[in-house]
């Protein structure tokens, strides 16, 4: 009898041990055609941990025209996020691409919650589901998780700002402290960001109370642990190749070990059968398989399709020079194949209306100094190629500009500029000509050029040079 209370007594004092389990998966970008191997792997996890999460950590729509010109925009993705069982979302930037209203329609879709914490709408939107931070239950345990987006250099994420329409930001970091304040009583605290991955490291350092954040924006492929001040950054790419499976060992309320693995979805084996079926029916229009062009040799950056892209926009209008930001070319490799439809709106799912400006020489540089610092990265053109160096302070400098005839170019001369009109609205520098519309959009644009070169050969196109 002595033995068996001593027993029991032992067994009492041993320390409680509880394991929580989450995936994280961000900037899915409406690959749709990887989502039956997702459900299937989610199925295989939820079959051994039941009570897992599963989160999104934003840019779900945005670059597969399958999803975003459906005839309810971007319901395709949500039909799908919510088979799967996503527990919670956070916004990314593009999450605006189809405006405030079509964003509104989002939320009455997914069958699960919103976080963000630095964004608010006006009342007259009465946008449903948002909150800045949610709290789940977890085998007895409160656990907060809260939501942030990026800002860019205007005060708003990276999409057009036409599109902001109601919407209003601050920074991440001012709210932060508040939403901690607010979770003391919760057993864990994560973040779900849109951020981008460097950006999440600065707030881990900031913050050692976090337990974890799941990321996105960034498309950053974490593939091994990674503690920042003790706290657990993840991030899992993009368009569906990825999740995280991070998992938190806790003992008498207290997490005394933090893990996670990357698990590739496109070598799952499995596929979810309904889910399959969902994808099929999506995929079933056949007016997005219309051919409309001949790829002759492979094209694996992302340059040689912005020269196709300027290029497009430059011929079609008459123009001397074309410019395409870096942000605005969604892929960077096509093969040597027929061109589809598809793959044009896929390239440029924004399809923004192209604006027309005189701009001196002089102008033209600050434009693409602009570029460099808002779009982070060189801008891509037609008509001219140019080399240029990066200071210390990370700004582009030195640039030289040649013409296509082989000239430089005149910093007084004026020449006539084609570019999109997102660069135009966000893009900050000092020019004298207000713009006029084409009264043409880009995707327009290019169909009309492929019409008269059906076949292209971009492989091996290249105007930037880095010193």
């Amino acid at each position: 009898m002595a033995t068996l209370v001593a027993t029991c007594f032992l067994v009492a004092c041993q320390p409680k041990e509880q394991k929580i389990y989450v995936v994280s998966t961000n900037d899915m970008h409406a690959n749709i055609d990887n989502f039956p191997q997702m459900a299937a792997l989610i199925d295989s996890l939820r079959a051994e941990h039941p009570d897992l999460l599963l989160f999104g950590a934003g840019d779900n729509r945005s670059g597969n025209p399958i999803n975003d010109r459906y005839a309810q925009p971007t319901k395709p993705m949500y039909d799908l996020m919510n088979a799967v069982g996503f527990d919670l979302s956070t916004f990314g930037n593009h999450e605006w691409d189809g405006g405030v209203l079509a964003l509104r329609n989002v939320l009455t879709w997914a069958k699960f919650p919103f976080v963000c914490a630095n964004v608010t709408f006006d009342d007259s939107l009465q946008m449903p589901n948002v909150k800045p931070y949610e709290i789940f239950e977890r085998n007895g345990l409160k656990i907060g998780v809260i939501g942030g987006i990026q800002l860019g250099l205007n005060g708003l994420p990276d999409f057009h700002p036409k599109n902001a329409g109601g919407s209003h930001f601050v920074p991440f970091e001012d709210v932060l402290p508040q939403c901690l304040d607010e979770l003391q009583g919760c057993d864990i605290v994560f973040l779900l960001t849109h951020l981008g991955y460097e950006d999440d490291r600065e707030v881990a350092e900031k913050f050692p109370q976090i337990d974890a954040i799941f990321g996105g924006h960034s498309h950053t492929r974490v593939a091994e642990k990674q503690l920042v001040n003790g706290v657990l950054v993840t991030q899992a790419e993009a368009k569906v190749k990825y999740v995280s499976l991070s998992t938190f060992t806790i003992r008498n309320g207290k997490i005394v070990d933090k893990d996670m693995q990357l698990l590739s979805i496109k070598d799952f084996p499995k596929r979810n059968a309904e889910v399959q079926a969902m994808v099929d029916t999506y995929n079933s229009d056949e007016h997005f398989y219309t051919i409309v062009g001949n790829n002759l040799s492979p094209v694996n950056n992302r340059e040689s399709l912005g020269c196709l892209m300027t290029d497009a926009i430059r011929y079609t209008t008459g123009s001397d020079m074309g410019f395409q930001n870096p942000g605005g070319v969604r892929f960077d490799t096509l093969s040597v194949r027929p061109v589809m439809l598809k793959d044009i709106l896929a390239l440029d799912p924004f399809d923004n209306e192209i604006i027309h400006y005189t701009l001196t020489g002089e102008e033209i540089i600050r434009l693409m100094k602009s570029c460099f610092v808002t779009d982070r990265g060189p801008i891509f053109c037609s008509g001219c190629s140019y080399t240029y160096s990066v200071n210390d302070n990370g700004e582009m400098t030195d640039i030289k500009v040649t013409l296509e005839n082989g000239e430089p170019l005149d910093m007084k001369a004026k020449y006539s500029i084609v570019m999109n009109s997102y660069m135009t609205s966000v893009f900050d520098y000092e020019h004298e000509d207000e713009g006029q519309t084409t009264f043409r959009s880009s995707n327009d644009l290019m169909l009309e050029y492929l019409a008269q070169h059906p076949d292209i050969d971009y492989g091996n196109v290249t105007r930037v040079t880095k010193r």
